[in-house]
Parts: C-alpha cells; structure tokens; sequence
C-alpha cells in the first residue's frame, strides 16, 4: 500500500513539472530521490506511470488512473483536515 504522501507529493509535482529534475527543484530533493521515489510508486503497482521522454515526463495509461485517484484522495484529505481544524476552533 502507499502509505507515504510524499511519493504521491513527488508524483504529482513530475506531473505539474512534466520533468523529474524540475519536480527535483520545485520540491527541494535530489532527482534521484524522484526517480527512486517514481521507481518505488512503479514497483509497488507492477506497471509504469511515468514515460521518460527527451523533451519532458507522459503520464501511461495507469499513470493517468494512479493521478485521478490520488486527485480525489487528496481532496478527501484537504476535508478531513479542514473538518478537524474546525472541530478544534469550537469551544
């Protein structure tokens, strides 16, 4: 399972980036930390997500599955936090 937020982190910045060493300089990491971090998400799903290209990153078909799940789990999350921060504000 992908327990660590921070790969789903690295992925979508080589996205938004459509390149690992610019996601590398957006996130302040290593590019072979992205890589590694990229490998790992591929290892753990048993496909690519990410095709390397000269002129930037395209996302493969399970590339594309793997972003609109993390999509709605990442606005899943941004709820749940703005539902604890607002149970916390109430006396």
């Amino acid at each position: 399972m992908l327990k660590d937020f921070s790969k789903i982190e690295t992925f979508f910045a080589v996205v938004k980036e459509k390149s690992f060493s610019k996601a590398a300089q957006a996130l302040g990491i290593s590019q072979p930390a992205v890589t590694q971090q990229i490998k790992n998400i591929e290892a753990h799903l048993g496909a690519p997500i990410v095709e390397r290209k000269k002129n930037g990153t395209k996302l493969t078909k399970e590339g594309k599955e793997l972003y609109r799940i993390a999509k709605r789990l990442e606005k899943h999350i941004q709820k749940a936090e703005k539902s604890l921060a607002d149970a916390l504000e109430k006396p």
